[in-house]
């Protein structure tokens, strides 16, 4: 079983370096790897890929995380058994690779697997791996006592998923509607729908950056303005009962309980205008929130527009399948 590692760099020449070069340690076999270029990046013609079977690709414009993710696995030469999405912000352990890959081929079960998350420095653990955890699980992290070699989660984060290539044909990529935030979530609801499991990887680590991108408050209230659009967006397709009755609710009930908050600037409130921005991008999708069939429809469409899936799929016995895109 073989891995395609898609890397998006994006004002990434702070990152890349020590990216690739722990990297190349992270798999006994050189991986392919699809190196997007997303702007603002100086390093790239620089940087040492012997160690990979490596392609460059360049995004015809910036693109958000989810929709130059898709552009990668449309664009690129091939893709092997597993896809990998790693973020630039990451340091590999030696061997972390081989792992994940051995607990998916020993696994038929699970569709997708992450690695456990630390963060860069490696002095914790990332908070966006602990989100997906239980409590009990938590526990059971600190005092060192998983038992099985993977945890069973709902959702894995971007920083560093493993999601098998049959798999991924059969649910589609990521969802450009998200832009960025979310949009691993969504992947994995969808995982899940199509009755695969989902697990981090006991044995295997790797290292991310768990502080903002953002440098100024004017990015962060941006950065905030799609996560509280994106959360309401992605609860609404994993909740039950009918969506127009939840998204109802939650214009009556959810957003005037934020807005007033924010007013009253409680603790991981939003001010209030970042909660007005947010609610009015969903106003703009609002059909898409409120009717299942509208959405699938838009999804489909973006589906047809990429040229998705590619063609032909890598048999799931197979050990060294690749799927060609072209």
């Amino acid at each position: 079983m073989s891995t395609s590692v898609v890397l998006i760099a994006y004002h990434g020449d702070r990152w890349l370096p020590d990216c690739l070069g722990t990297l190349a340690d992270a798999s006994a076999e050189p991986p392919h790897l699809v190196l997007v270029d997303n702007a603002r990046n100086s390093v790239i013609d620089d940087l040492d890929l012997s160690a990979f079977d490596a392609e460059v690709l360049s995004t015809p414009r910036p693109m958000g995380f989810a929709e130059a993710n898709n552009y990668a696995l449309v664009e690129a030469s091939h893709l092997e058994d597993t896809v990998l999405f790693l973020n630039q912000d990451t340091k590999s352990p030696s061997g972390w690779i081989d792992e994940c890959v051995r607990v998916l081929r020993e696994n038929p079960s699970l569709g997708a697997v992450s690695p456990c998350i630390r963060t860069y420095e490696d002095d914790g653990w990332d908070p966006s791996f602990l989100t997906c955890l239980s409590e009990q699980q938590k526990a059971r992290l600190e005092r060192d006592s998983v038992s099985s070699e993977a945890i069973p989660v709902q959702n894995a984060p971007a920083p560093a998923l493993f999601v098998r290539t049959d798999v991924l044909v059969e649910t589609g990529p990521f969802d450009p509607v998200y832009g960025s935030y979310y949009e691993d979530y969504d992947l994995c609801r969808r995982i899940r729908e199509q009755g695969h499991q989902i697990g981090f990887c006991r044995d295997a680590h790797i290292r991310h950056f768990a502080g903002g991108s953002t440098t100024t408050e004017e990015q962060e209230r941006r950065r905030m303005r799609q996560v509280i659009r994106n959360r309401v967006l992605y609860e609404l397709r994993d909740g039950d009962g009918p969506r127009w009755w939840t998204a109802v609710r939650r214009f009556l009930l959810g957003f005037p309980h934020r807005l007033a908050r924010g007013v009253a600037g409680t603790s991981s409130s939003q001010p209030p205008l970042v909660t007005l921005k947010a609610y009015g991008d969903l106003l703009r999708i609002f059909d898409r929130l409120v009717s299942e069939r509208r959405d699938e429809a838009e999804w489909m469409a973006y589906l047809d527009e990429i040229g998705w899936p590619p063609r032909p799929v890598p048999s799931p016995v197979s050990s060294r399948a690749s799927v060609s895109v072209q």
